[in-house]
């Protein structure tokens, strides 16, 4: 006894296309923040410094092939003081490649400094705690060398800091 099996094999394919864009998205936290260099004690200098750590930058990238540099600058400071800027690590809803985080630069008025290097493919969350935490100090340039150039601001002078995403060279 023999036995023949004849069968059809059917075969045909998709062509699929699979695409990513490149992404560099930042949002900041719009709040305005306030700091204040006071002192109540006669023949007290103001404070030397003052920080706030409440600010958050939200963040989509995704890479091609070279890493990401967050730097900053500012519109301006007032004579004899200094701004610094901190970023510092994201909660837990944050995925991907942060980053490495430069520790307290001062930021220029003339041109940008880098804040975090390294930046791959990420993202930060949307909640309000989610992003890079930023950490903004303002103090005096050097009490002993540079508080005769130190004016009174009144209500407080508004500046502008500029965040700005780029791929690394």
């Amino acid at each position: 006894m023999g036995s023949n099996v004849l069968g059809q094999v059917n075969v045909t394919t998709n062509a699929l296309s699979l695409g990513m864009p490149e992404l560099s998205l930042l949002s900041a936290s719009a709040t305005q923040i306030n700091l204040q260099l006071t002192t109540a004690v006669a023949g007290e200098a103001v404070k030397a410094s003052v920080s706030d750590s409440t600010a958050r930058l939200k963040i989509s990238s995704v890479i091609t092939s070279a890493a990401r540099t967050l730097s900053a600058s500012v519109s301006a400071v007032p004579a004899g003081t200094v701004l610094k800027l901190q970023a510092q690590t994201p909660n837990s809803s944050f995925g991907g490649t942060p980053g490495t985080f430069v520790t307290d630069a001062a930021l220029p008025t003339s041109s940008s400094t880098d804040i975090i290097t390294g930046i791959g493919s990420c993202y930060s969350g949307t909640a309000t705690d989610d992003g890079y935490k930023l950490k903004y100090t303002w103090g005096l340039l050097n009490a002993a060398t540079s508080y005769a150039a130190v004016r009174a601001t009144g209500a407080g002078v508004v500046v502008t800091v500029t965040l700005t995403l780029t791929a690394s060279n």
